[in-house]
């Protein structure tokens, strides 16, 4: 998902009557006040929230409210909750999953007045694989369909949304890759189907596709979900579509120029998509309507070869965010991925999107969709 970064325009943000005056070298521009209708705005950093790796989960929480965060993502790793289970080839008889690192979560959400939505993805243990290791060759439906009811049935009643897999179109996340849609289409269906088994008024979300299409790593997002809700298959059901729309150099008003990708300046594709997939009764809500979307992961790069300079990624951002809640009624979430900046050297540091340093101090970026923020309606939706 990584681009060259292009000559970057110069802009400067200016707090002005409640909106963001951008001037650049193509002239002046008025980025998108915030909305008035709610959306809600999520974040997603499990080394802060889940872990407490290297910041406060307390602090960050006071510091989300600030953005008008009334939802936080977790992606659970199926395997680290299986414990010591986890290498074994052959599956564990009983009770085998340990859900305690998200019971902290959940209980601090809830004193701070935040949802917290879950996506059960992989790596999945060595005994739910097809070459017997830890990783992501062919996960077994059946055999998540346990992950997913063990979730279910203890977050009964505190979590009500719940997405299945990140990134199923990635190879990092489903091999091989050309076997990802037809793994990636039982292990959704497996996860609703015990989900809804065990708390029917659970929201389940499919998708969770990455942006843009690369050869032999990535499937355009919108050619994989042809190929999951296949015209051949069973219909499908959803209570929603969840979606990576990283722009990472552009302007989020550009439209990516492949046909089958997804990011904030051709979210068209997707819900257009959408319709057609309801249409045809091959994907929809039970209730028979296209899929509402949740923009489950997005942000800007603030360090690395991709980095945008701080005014730049600050105005960036804050029109993402107003494109998204403006134009698009049938997006219903948009997701800040990293609230604090990695230490050097912590795994996966070298993804950066984050709005906070590592000793908290507001970058441009978290100053700019703070002000953005308190201009519109908040509130969860479920």
């Amino acid at each position: 998902m990584r681009r060259r970064v292009a000559a970057l325009v110069l802009v400067a943000v200016a707090v002005a009557a409640g909106g963001y005056l951008v001037l650049s070298g193509g002239g002046g521009r008025r980025a998108p006040r915030a909305p008035a209708r709610g959306i809600e705005i999520a974040l997603d950093d499990d080394p802060v929230f889940v872990r407490q790796d290297h910041y406060s989960r307390e602090l960050a929480f006071e510091q989300a409210r600030r953005l008008g965060v009334s939802w936080i993502r977790v992606v659970v790793p199926w395997h680290t909750v299986a414990g010591g289970s986890a290498t074994r080839r052959r599956p564990p008889a009983g009770r085998i999953y340990d859900w305690t690192v998200y019971d902290g979560l959940v209980r601090a959400a809830r004193a701070h007045g935040v949802q917290v939505e879950m996506a059960l993805a992989g790596p999945a243990p060595a005994w739910a694989t097809a070459d017997g290791r830890v990783g992501v060759d062919r996960p077994e439906p059946g055999s998540f369909a346990g992950f997913a009811r063990s979730a279910a049935r203890h977050f009964r009643g505190l979590i009500h949304r719940y997405s299945i897999w990140n990134e199923p179109n990635h190879v990092a996340w489903i091999a091989p890759l050309q076997a990802a849609p037809a793994v990636y289409r039982q292990l959704y269906a497996a996860g609703w189907a015990a989900i809804k088994q065990v708390d029917p008024r659970a929201q389940v979300l499919i998708g969770e596709t990455s942006p843009h299409g690369r050869p032999g790593k990535v499937i355009s997002p919108l050619r994989f979900l042809r190929a999951v809700a296949c015209a051949r298959c069973a219909p499908l059901h959803a209570d929603g579509y969840a979606h990576h729309p990283y722009e990472f150099a552009d302007p989020p008003e550009r439209s990516f120029p492949g046909p089958d990708d997804v990011t904030i300046g051709s979210l068209g594709r997707l819900t257009s998509a959408l319709d057609r997939l309801a249409a045809a009764g091959l994907l929809s809500t039970p209730g028979g309507h296209p899929l509402p979307v949740y923009l489950t992961e997005f942000g800007y790069y603030r360090s690395g070869p991709h980095a945008l300079a701080p005014s730049t990624r600050a105005a960036y951002l804050v029109r993402a965010f107003g494109i998204a809640a403006r134009l698009y009624p049938r997006v219903r979430q948009i997701l800040q991925y990293l609230l604090v900046a990695p230490p050097p050297g912590y795994p996966g540091g070298q993804f950066d999107t984050s709005l906070l340093t590592q000793t908290g101090v507001p970058t441009p970026a978290f100053k700019a969709l703070a002000a953005w923020a308190s201009g519109r309606s908040v509130g969860p939706r479920w």
